[in-house]
């Protein structure tokens, strides 16, 4: 590949003091930009992000503690555990019956015994063109007239 060659005192050359003070600056303004427009949506948020989680908390107490009468010890991840067991158990049951169905193959199957190709003029007759008939016909007497010599 080629170097980039351009001249020093041309005015967008990349190495430039003020083209290089030009793109700090211009990307401090966007930074802070940024931070400006993240610091309103937090604002926003907050009120309702509060009221949220503090419901959840609360939720979240209530079920430990109803728990935590029940049982001797909680389990904070017993419905991950509960969806596992269904997703196996639902998958395990699909593999066995597939299985079940299906069985070992003993032999090709149908398809491959009749392939698509091997079907194709199967039961129509030969269309022969006048060419092909020319042709079969020359071929014919040529055999015939190599033979009586």
């Amino acid at each position: 590949m080629g170097k980039l060659n351009i001249a020093h005192h041309k005015s967008y050359h990349p190495y430039r003091q003020d083209n290089i003070e030009r793109v700090r600056r211009d990307e401090e303004e966007v930074a802070q930009k940024e931070v400006e427009a993240e610091g309103k949506d937090l604002g926003k948020k907050r009120g309702k992000k509060k009221e949220d989680d503090m419901k959840a908390i609360e939720d979240a107490k209530a079920s430990i503690v109803a728990k935590d009468s029940k049982q001797g010890h909680i389990n904070i991840f017993e419905d991950l555990e509960q969806q596992e067991m269904v997703t196996t158990t639902r998958a395990t049951k699909k593999t066995a019956q597939l299985e079940a169905e299906k069985g070992v193959p003993l032999a090709p199957s149908a398809k491959d015994l009749n392939p698509l190709y091997s079907e194709r003029n199967k039961g129509k007759e030969y269309q022969e063109d006048e060419k092909s008939r020319r042709l079969r016909l020359r071929d014919q007497q040529d055999e015939g007239h190599v033979e009586s010599q």
